[in-house]
């Protein structure tokens, strides 16, 4: 179907875009969803590698040299994803001692719909195998962060952040994403968050 043609009130031919159906609007939000959550998963695993890797962050070791020896037993099939879930978990302790709880989104308590997101792209076993090469070491991760980024400046503690998670958080990802890389860069600890509405 061709679009239609209309005239504007100075007499100007106007090609108005034919509405996508339904059907592919819902697709291309999915597909679109899908890898905002990809990337989601992404920053808050690389940052929570990284987490563990600097001193004074974080005491856990769920991607430390020897965590196989209790992860694989119990995780045969999913031990990268159990570490993800665990490094997420102690990383958002953290968080919400400094921060609080209620009220507030940070990186690592996410609005339920991004939760439920993040959690089924690390069931993807493509996407969770390209995700535990960025782990592999910290320059690795430190390179792939910086990709995902937005350049920062980091304060120590917590920090409100202007923004919120909408239907793409892309951009506030990337904010985050460029405080952390700087906190670690400068050897301090921040916790960046956004206050519900």
């Amino acid at each position: 179907m061709r679009p239609a043609l209309t005239r504007d009130l100075e007499g100007r031919s106007d090609v108005r875009s034919k509405k996508l159906p339904s059907a592919t609007l819902h697709h291309f939000h999915r597909n679109h969803m899908s890898d905002v959550f990809q990337r989601a998963a992404e920053i808050r695993v690389v940052i929570g590698y990284m987490a563990e890797q600097h001193a004074g962050w974080v005491t856990s070791q769920f991607f430390g040299a020897r965590t196989g020896a209790f992860l694989v037993p119990v995780f045969a099939r999913t031990t990268f994803q159990a570490q993800c879930h665990g490094v997420t978990a102690a990383v958002a302790r953290l968080h919400d001692e400094f921060i609080g709880v209620g009220r507030t989104h940070h990186l690592f308590r996410l609005p339920e719909v991004f939760e439920q997101g993040i959690a089924t792209a690390l069931n993807d076993s493509a996407f969770a195998s390209e995700l535990q090469r960025q782990t592999e070491s910290q320059a690795t991760a430190l390179a792939r962060l910086r990709v995902l980024s937005t350049a920062g400046k980091a304060a120590e503690g917590a920090v409100v952040v202007a923004g919120h998670f909408d239907d793409d958080p892309t951009p506030l990802m990337q904010v985050l994403a460029g405080l952390y890389i700087d906190a670690f860069q400068r050897g301090i600890r921040t916790f960046p968050f956004v206050r519900r509405v």
